[in-house]
């Protein structure tokens, strides 16, 4: 941590620190969506169709 001299660095730390979090919970915001997503019915059963046929091509190429 820096060491503070003066009320306009103190002032200036704060305002880094408050855009840091800001961003920082916007990714952890996003990080959410995303998994909620991955993980909806929907989701799951493309995930599952997809690693199946990839499963019966990867078998019909080895022929």
């Amino acid at each position: 941590m820096r060491k503070i001299k003066r009320i306009t660095h103190l002032r200036s730390e704060k305002k880094r620190l408050r855009q840091q979090q800001t961003e920082l919970e916007k990714q952890i915001r996003n990080d959410w969506r995303t998994l909620r997503h991955t993980f909806e019915p929907a989701g799951l059963a493309r995930e599952a169709l997809s690693s199946c046929t990839e499963w019966v091509t990867r078998k019909l190429l080895k022929r």
